[in-house]
């Protein structure tokens, strides 16, 4: 045996550490990487490593089980995530087609299919009111467009595995015949195709290609699907149960929003008192202290000061955090309590009367808004979220606990009508595209609505003294940005230009009894910069110059007399009455 120059002799018995060190390493690196899934692979490999050394049978065996433990800690994790990015992908492909939606086109689902008298490329005529009993699918398309093209063969094969007894499946395009017989047979084409214009509604309704309605059994549509599809979607649609229920009345042609029109003796705003809070970022009302009047609750600096109509601090107690939103619930047995949240935070804080925190909800990917509702009419106000990120729209309970879940995607806006002994209670949402979507207390779909085909992001709703409810959006059109007054059917009542520039991030509604009267007023910022004061049924009953760049404001019901609107800018409160 020979020896080194410095006369050290290594042992013939000395363990190879190598594959031991490089499992562990690679564990490590695995765990650091699992939530970019690579470390899923690395683990892999760590994890075979560590077994190849164990089975040499040498030392440093704990060596070897931390690398193993670790790489297979980090496939675990990995195979976890996983599945979560999966769900998210397929969150974010379901608010993509429901961003093609087919804007008014949603009016129609649920509404018997109007018949249609048609001549397919070989002269055969064709009348839908004869395929009652069958699943029909009606695909509008055409030869150049990219998307129609490649959901052709995905017809073809549902075409082979239903026969026409089951299903029927339809082509209609605008082209002439001579152009599409040749493109036909040359895709193969085994299904009725027919060069069709001039259609009833809602096919002359139609914007954008593909369109495919599903039409079932008794005649109703189904569903309409804006844009190309998958194959298992497609056939999903196609083999859905028939509509339950009888079907709904067609809807009413689309005609423009009347604007506001200024009230025959408009009202004067009048400034009242003012008070200075230099770190205040939110407010919102609520009967703080129990005794049936309103007080104006104010965030700012990771305080809440509590104030009375006068303007006079009533209170202060701390906040765990600065939020940028709040809003006062009430629990039956408990009193207030006070919401609030950062747009787009992670969690949507809710405290009690003394500024403890009750309990918080996790938004992963952020919240986008947060409102207090009685939802089943029990006196205490439930939560209801919507959240950024293909979220949705989740229930809470009162003690924190989810009630029911809306897949929607990214929910832009929320709002809730509370239940009461004559009414129950509703929840709308607008989503990623840009429809408003009404639910009833349980998270049951009630309707779709696409007030004058515009695309809705801001929110707010109350009840109505002409209606159930009145719904005040944002709605972005060709024309510009418009806020829509319009109840849970669709009917709009009005229309004004919005304020804010038409974003809808910084854009303000509130809503109350302004006059007193027990009427519904809103008040909203016009493109001018000031706060308009409009009635439910379309006047302008007083504007209040200058005031549309505030940050927040609300409207202060007053027992005694006519609301107070107090708005907030640059950490002054101002308060307004109308005279």
């Amino acid at each position: 045996m020979s020896s080194d120059p410095n006369g050290l002799v290594p042992s013939p018995e000395a363990p190879r550490h190598g594959l031991a060190i490089a499992s562990l390493v690679l564990g490590i690196l695995a765990i650091c990487l699992s939530l970019f899934l690579v470390g899923g692979v690395l683990g892999v490999v760590g994890l075979a490593l560590g077994l190849l050394h164990l089975s040499k049978k040498p030392a440093r065996v704990a060596l070897a089980w931390s690398g193993i433990g670790l790489s297979l800690a980090s496939v675990v994790l990995s195979i976890a995530l996983g599945f979560v990015y999966m769900r998210f992908v397929n969150e974010v492909r379901k608010t993509m087609a429901s961003a093609q939606n087919g804007g008014d086109l949603a009016r129609w689902q649920g509404v018997r299919a109007p018949a249609i008298q048609l001549t397919t490329l070989e002269g055969t005529p064709l009348n839908t009111e004869d395929l009652k009993g069958k699943r029909v699918v009606l695909d509008f398309w055409a030869t150049w467009c990219g998307p129609c093209v490649r959901e052709i063969p995905h017809f073809i094969q549902l075409r082979k595995e239903f026969p026409g007894e089951q299903l029927v499946i339809i082509g209609i395009s605008d082209e002439s015949p001579d152009t599409l017989k040749p493109f036909v047979k040359k895709k193969g084409i085994n299904y009725p195709i027919a060069s069709a214009k001039d259609l009833p509604e809602p096919f002359k309704s139609i914007q954008a290609i593909p369109s495919t309605f599903f039409i079932d059994r008794k005649g109703v549509i189904q569903s309409i699907a804006v844009g190309g599809r998958e194959y298992a979607d497609i056939k999903e649609l196609a083999l859905a149960k028939d509509y339950e229920g009888e079907p709904k009345p067609a809807p009413p042609p689309l005609t423009n929003a009347a604007p506001l029109r200024i009230a025959t003796n408009p009202l004067q705003a009048v400034a009242g008192w003012s008070a200075s809070l230099p770190q205040a970022s939110a407010i919102c009302i609520g009967d703080w202290n129990g005794d049936g009047a309103s007080e104006i609750l104010v965030a700012g600096g990771r305080r809440l000061h509590v104030l009375g109509l006068d303007g006079v601090e009533k209170t202060s107690l701390p906040l765990p955090g600065d939020f940028a939103n709040i809003e006062c619930g009430h629990h039956r047995q408990n009193g207030p309590r006070l919401l609030g949240y950062s747009s787009w935070g992670r969690t949507v804080e809710v405290l009690d009367q003394n500024g403890q925190k009750l309990w918080s909800y996790p938004a992963v990917f952020g919240v986008d808004g947060a409102h207090w509702g009685d939802l089943d009419g029990d006196g205490t106000d439930e939560l209801i979220v919507g959240m950024n990120g293909s979220g949705g729209l989740d229930a809470i309970s009162a003690d924190g606990k989810k009630l029911w879940h809306v897949p929607l995607g990214n929910v832009w806006g929320q709002a809730v009508v509370s239940a009461t002994p004559n009414r129950p209670s509703m929840v709308f949402a607008t989503e990623a595209g840009g429809t408003v979507r009404a639910y009833d207390g349980l998270g049951q779909a009630v309707n779709t609505i696409r007030p004058q085909d515009a695309y809705c992001t801001r929110l707010a709703a109350m009840p109505s003294s002409v209606g159930s409810a009145q719904i005040l959006a944002l709605g972005q059109k060709n024309s510009g940005a418009e806020v829509l007054a319009f109840d849970p059917t669709g009917q709009v009542a009005w229309s004004a230009p919005a304020g804010s520039s038409g974003n809808w991030v910084q854009l303000r509604f509130a809503g109350g009894d302004f006059l007193g009267d027990g009427g519904l007023e809103w008040v909203f910022p016009d493109p001018a910069g000031n706060l308009v004061v409009a009635s439910a049924v379309g006047e302008q009953v007083a504007v209040i110059p200058g005031a549309g760049a505030a940050s927040d404001f609300v409207v202060v019901p007053n027992k005694s007399g006519p609301a107070l609107l107090v708005i907030l800018r640059g950490g002054v409160l101002q308060a307004y009455s109308l005279k």
